[in-house]
């Protein structure tokens, strides 16, 4: 029974670190370059969201939005 338990904690931790990972991925496309054109594409995003991983996100995820993560994220350059 415990295990069970153990499997659904996870499969729920998942699925909140994606739709945190998701959340991330809007904020990036929202950002808007100086002349007020979309800076990332949605492929573009998502592989910036990708520099951190899921263990990353988890760590995170009760202290920071998602929109202060994808500030970071957009801030660090690594487009």
């Amino acid at each position: 029974m415990e295990q069970t338990l153990d499997n659904i904690s996870a499969a729920n931790g998942k699925e909140a670190i994606a739709a945190y990972r998701e959340r991330i991925v809007a904020a990036i496309c929202l950002v808007k370059d100086k002349d007020g054109n979309t800076r990332y594409t949605e492929e573009q995003a998502r592989g910036l969201s990708e520099e951190l991983s899921d263990e990353d996100l988890a760590f995170g995820m009760d202290y920071n939005t998602p929109e202060e993560v994808a500030e970071l994220l957009v801030d660090s350059g690594l487009d």
